[in-house]
């Protein structure tokens, strides 16, 4: 009696690609906290170069503390931005790769109830993250993280 192989594929491959997209998560993750800690570090000892309160109100009083102060505080805007963005471009391609599905799916030549489910979870999955972003966007606005009016180039 020989064994088939073709049985572990399944044991093998699902725990692996479960493995690798915690160990991308966790690499993303520790990117983004090293460079947080990093530009918190750079911005601390700028801070502790003033001996004094006075000379740090000075300091910001400049056009040069006005762009230091202005770099910091426009960090949560740029994230919740890019965020939103990010989350409107994975949302259009996850419903674009679903819709392709549902084309080959209904296709009469290949008419496939796999890919037709698939498409279908894929399509409302993108749906759902366009609409999360949105919300996002719209929650943003008024908590005033972002912008009320467009980023129109002045002219």
């Amino acid at each position: 009696m020989q064994f088939d192989y073709a049985y572990l594929i399944p044991l093998i491959v699902g725990p692996a690609s479960f493995a690798m997209i915690t160990v991308i998560v966790i690499v993303a993750v520790k990117s983004k906290e090293r460079r947080a800690q990093y530009q918190a570090e750079v911005q601390t000892k700028l801070i502790d170069r003033f001996g004094s309160a006075p000379e740090l109100l000075a300091f910001l009083k400049t056009d040069e503390g006005r762009q230091f102060l202005g770099e910091i505080e426009s960090g949560p805007k740029r994230s919740a931005t890019d965020r939103i963005i990010r989350g409107m471009g994975k949302s259009i391609v996850i419903g674009l790769l679903g819709t392709g599905f549902l084309i080959i799916g209904f296709l009469p030549a290949t008419y496939n109830e796999f890919c037709i489910v698939v498409g279908f979870l894929l399509l409302f999955l993108g749906v759902g993250m366009l609409l999360s972003s949105l919300l996002a966007l719209k929650l943003s606005r008024s908590w005033g993280l972002m912008g009320q009016e467009s980023s129109q180039p002045n002219v």
